[in-house]
């Protein structure tokens, strides 16, 4: 009895979920939303929320975005870049790794030139299509 009691008191004291991101992919196309998946392949993406002391405090204008991922494939966090901005990705099979991507209302592009410039990518925007290969 001890431990359902234990149980269900660890169950209850979990933080609420923040926000889920789901991945979804039809027919080879992948898309990132609000809501699961109806159909395909797809998966949550582990998204922590922020502390409360780190809150942002003011709304983002115009295509800046707010981005707190603590541990992300970087092929993802392009593509969310991607889908945010409505550009394609293009990406060079060698790109991977993970990492921390931490932005409060900043310019979309201005956040994927920071995360070009810190792992070493050769990125270009152009004709609807962000391409990004290793320097």
């Amino acid at each position: 009895m001890k431990r359902i009691t234990l149980l269900l008191s660890l169950v209850l004291l979990q933080p609420a979920a923040y926000a889920a991101v789901y991945k979804c992919t039809v027919d080879g196309k992948v898309a990132f939303q609000a809501t699961p998946c109806t159909s395909g392949q797809g998966s949550a993406l582990d998204i922590k929320p922020m502390s409360s002391s780190n809150a942002a405090t003011r709304q983002c204008q115009g295509k800046e975005i707010r981005i707190h991922f603590s541990d992300m494939p970087l092929q993802t966090t392009l593509k969310v870049l991607a889908d945010y901005s409505g550009n394609r990705l293009e990406l060079a099979p060698t790109i991977g790794g993970n990492g921390a991507f931490h932005y409060d209302c900043v310019p979309w592009d201005t956040v994927l030139k920071d995360i070009a410039d810190k792992y070493r990518l050769q990125v270009t925007v152009g004709n609807g299509t962000i391409r990004a290969m290793p320097r």
